[in-house]
């Protein structure tokens, strides 16, 4: 979570504008590294600008960024010390009033030893606990016409009557021996025994007696909570302030590449009372206070007081403020959704039903979401599902089922009408269900028990565990942000010119995007590209707004390379995956790299090309990209050599395959490796993108069924009789332009799950069998399909990325305008460059 969303959520709600100004100081870092620019991407890349801290020179940004900082910490520590001044009145007061009230309250020899461990707590927690006990014994009982010290108070009301608990009988409880000063205790005892037997519902003192403990824990408990809630505030307070000062600080010395921040927070602990070591000690030590006069509850247990303070404390801003945390995170949730349109259900289910009146009081109510276009949607499925089980173009029931069952989840991936991976859930229920399954020998019905045993086999393959493997290597790559420092340590060797540094962008993306999948790499990029992106200023013409166009071409450029990285390993993205369940035998990494690796080059070429003549980046400069100078710790070390180890055995995974067996063994290696390091943890696992893992089983489900039905051959000779004539570069060709406009308007891991079963039986089928040449090729295709902002994950984030000011660098149409012809470029690249490649290693 970004430092400025925590300070919201961690502040209190009444002192929010008394906390650092974080976004404001951010903002002034900000302008000050465009002012600078050009003197920060002249300079040395491992030295530093020499700025003289002269308080005359209001322009040098050493000068402007201290008076901002100075002004903040005025603010905070004048606050602070209000606050703490009204608290410690509150902490004060809460010791002499428990010991008012243990002076005032009634003795009782059976309260002895409560009271004494008061007092010996107040004795310890007090300074002048001996002169304030004197001075108000003797104003109080002075008050009441006694004068006794307080030592014999405890002693010399031991024989009297209980006034504070006589004073809680009932008004309605009275006799004369009551109201005589000389009744004698044994006629009290007499009348009340009497007054039981007659009244045997009304109540008397002893029902009524309050013990020393139990009115004191009444009366004072939600004080002490109280107090120790605020002064608990208090701390917070300055800690979150400190962290935004350091965090402010670092900002500020990276953007403009000084080092500010050791000093002034060096400052900023000798000078300002609130971040002073003695004020937090003081705090300290009242909170620990607190909990030891709490512990007067709890049987003297301070972990048992420390726990229920805390506890108290949980509660106060969980129910106290829900509202204002809940809508806080309600408005961080919606100003950071990179790209979300609202759910016509939902939306329906908000308004008010539509009501028919019949009359005679009478009416229909018909829910709104009866006219929800995901309603409908499934509907249409449904009855096309249902005409294609009753009357269908293939004889054999099992073709006809299967050949159901296939339009039935193709049009519910297409449409989304219910989410992706619940159509891969509801596959296998349906293909048990309507008896899709044949045995390949016997050419026998499978029975449900069979069908659910081999379907369910299928779904989990050596192909989900190389896709879990992929998962694993990015997130621990990007758990010790190894990725980030890739990436900085590439791009701080380019030449910090707008066209170098936009295609070394693009390289490094496609390079990350081939070991950390290309859904998580345009995010990485993106977070790397920010200081760049953060210089680049809008210009205004004739009082319109013009984005500027290097920073246009940076955020496209990302996304349109992560596309294209998603052809780069077999882990680079889910239709890989797909594409290897059919391949026989399958590529090992060399292989692969051989293929993707040249037509990579050409489509990162192909693109710069038609960003460098659709942008101008004319007197544009660049703020150079440093890398990261920490040392790498020895986790990071164990994670480079695990992964480094893991990229070697899959590439030698034909090699190792007497040993190893296959991909999905080496992936299953590295995630133990990973995990038993402890280089990630259950968390890490339990945030895996599982959705896509349930997609891509669902599609290898579909696969199998499609196959052992017999269908996948049926249409295949189907096709063959129109393509019997036609060369292999003919066949890829058609099914190339297929793909490509299909996976422009539908996810590229739906348009292979849909497409790659049958391109592979028809490869199977073809005079020269070369099923490997046409589900590679089908595969890289996908990912060339980059027209539309929803063409993919990468069109996507970049879509929904908008600069300081809250402006979307891109708009639909620049998308169609770079991305389809990026699209038919990058689409002809794999037809020609791939398949030569791939006839060149004899696939």
């Amino acid at each position: 979570m970004k430092f400025s969303h925590s300070l919201q959520f961690n502040s209190v709600p009444e002192w929010s504008s008394k906390y650092i100004n974080y976004p404001y100081l951010k903002k002034v870092a900000y302008n000050l590294q465009r002012q600078y620019v050009k003197e920060l991407n002249s300079k040395n890349y491992t030295g530093e600008i020499e700025f003289t801290v002269d308080p005359n020179d209001k322009e040098n940004p050493l000068v402007v960024f201290r008076s901002a900082l100075d002004k903040e910490a005025n603010k905070i520590d004048k606050f602070y010390q209000q606050q703490e001044e009204e608290i410690l009145k509150e902490y004060e007061s809460l010791f002499k009033e428990f010991l008012e009230f243990e002076i005032d309250f009634p003795f009782d020899k059976d309260d002895r030893d409560s009271r004494e461990t008061l007092r010996n707590i107040l004795k310890n927690l007090m300074p002048n606990y001996e002169s304030y006990m004197l001075e108000y014994s003797h104003d109080h009982y002075n008050d009441n016409g006694d004068h006794h010290d307080e030592e014999n108070n405890i002693d010399n009301i031991d024989g009297s009557v209980n006034q504070y608990n006589n004073n809680l009988i009932p008004n309605m409880i009275s006799s004369p021996a009551q109201n005589s000063e000389m009744a004698s205790l044994d006629d009290i005892d007499s009348l009340k025994l009497q007054k039981k037997k007659s009244f045997p519902t009304l109540f008397y003192d002893d029902d009524f007696h309050v013990t020393f403990l139990e009115a004191l824990k009444a009366e004072k408990k939600p004080f002490v909570i109280k107090v120790f809630t605020h002064l608990s505030e208090l701390k917070s307070y300055i800690e979150l302030n400190r962290i935004g000062f350091a965090k402010a600080l670092k900002k500020f010395d990276k953007v403009l590449q000084t080092n500010l921040k050791d000093e002034y927070l060096h400052e900023l602990d000798e000078n300002r009372y609130v971040f002073q070591s003695s004020t937090l000690e003081k705090l300290n030590n009242n909170i620990a206070n607190i909990i030891k006069l709490y512990s007067i509850f709890t049987h003297n247990s301070i972990n048992e007081s420390t726990l229920e303070l805390s506890t108290n404390l949980r509660e106060k801003v969980v129910f106290e403020r829900n509202t204002v945390w809940r809508d806080m995170i309600g408005m961080e949730r919606k100003s950071q959704a990179a790209y979300a349109k609202p759910d016509s259900a939902a939306l329906l289910m908000k308004k008010e039903p539509l009501i028919i009146k019949l009359g005679a009081t009478r009416e229909i109510i018909i829910p709104n979401f009866l006219f929800s276009s995901s309603l409908w949607k499934i509907i249409f499925i449904t009855i096309i599902t249902s005409t294609l089980l009753k009357w269908s173009p293939f004889e054999d029931l099992q073709q006809k089922n299967c050949f159901a069952v296939l339009i039935c989840s193709s049009l519910l991936w297409a449409s989304e009408a219910i989410p992706l991976f619940t159509t891969s859930l509801l596959l296998p229920f349906l293909i048990v269900l309507l008896k899709v399954l044949k045995d390949t020998d016997s050419n026998e019905i499978l029975t449900a028990s069979d069908a659910s045993k081999f379907i369910c086999s299928a779904m989990w393959s050596p192909i989900i565990l190389l896709l879990l493997g992929g998962f694993t290597l990015a997130a621990a790559l990007s758990k010790h942000n190894l990725d980030k420092y890739a990436c900085t340590f590439l791009l701080s060797k380019v030449k910090q010119e707008p066209a170098p540094i936009l295609f070394s962008i693009m390289v490094v993306s496609t390079i990350v995007a081939a070991f950390v999948s290309n859904v998580a790499a345009p995010v990485l990029m993106y977070s790397v590209v920010q200081p760049i992106l953060n210089t680049l200023n809008d210009t205004t013409v004739n009082g319109t707004t013009v984005k500027n166009q290097f920073a246009q071409a940076l955020v496209l450029g990302i996304a349109l390379a992560s596309s294209v990285a998603g052809m780069a390993s077999p882990i680079a993205s889910p239709q890989n995956v797909v594409a290897l369940q059919f391949m026989d035998p399958e590529p090992n990494w060399l292989q692969w790299f051989a293929v993707s690796i040249p037509v990579c080059i050409c489509c990162l070429v192909i693109i710069f090309i038609i960003l460098l003549f659709s942008f101008s980046f004319k007197d544009i400069t660049i703020v150079p990209i440093n890398q990261h100078s920490d040392n790498f710790t020895i986790k990071q070390y164990v994670v480079i050599l695990i992964s480094i180890t893991t990229i070697v055995l899959w590439c030698l995974a034909s090699v190792l395959e007497p040993w190893f067996g296959d991909m999905g063994q080496i992936a299953l290696l590295s995630m133990v490796t990973f995990y038993v390091t402890g280089s990630l943890s259950q968390e890490d696992f339990n945030n895996y993108p599982w959705t896509i893992v349930i997609l891509a089983m669902g599609g290898m489900a579909l696969g199998k069924a499609v196959s052992v039905s017999g269908l996948l051959a049926t249409i295949a000779k189907l096709i063959q009789v129109q393509l019997e004539e036609s060369e292999l570069f003919t066949i890829l060709s058609v099914f190339g332009l297929i793909v490509l406009i299909m996976a422009t308007f539908v996810s590229h891991t739906v348009a292979a799950l849909i497409i790659i079963p049958l391109v592979a039986e028809i490869g199977k089928a073809l005079p020269d069998p070369h099923p490997n040449i046409l589900v590679f090729c089908t595969a890289l295709i996908c990912s060339c399909a980059m027209g539309l902002p929803t063409s993919g994950f990468p069109n996507v984030t970049a879509i929904g990325l908008t600069n300081n000011v809250g402006e979307k660098y891109l708009n639909v149409g620049t998308f169609i305008k770079i991305g389809v012809p990026a699209s038919i470029g990058c689409g002809l690249v794999v037809i020609t460059v791939g398949y030569l490649c791939l006839r060149l290693i004899g696939m």
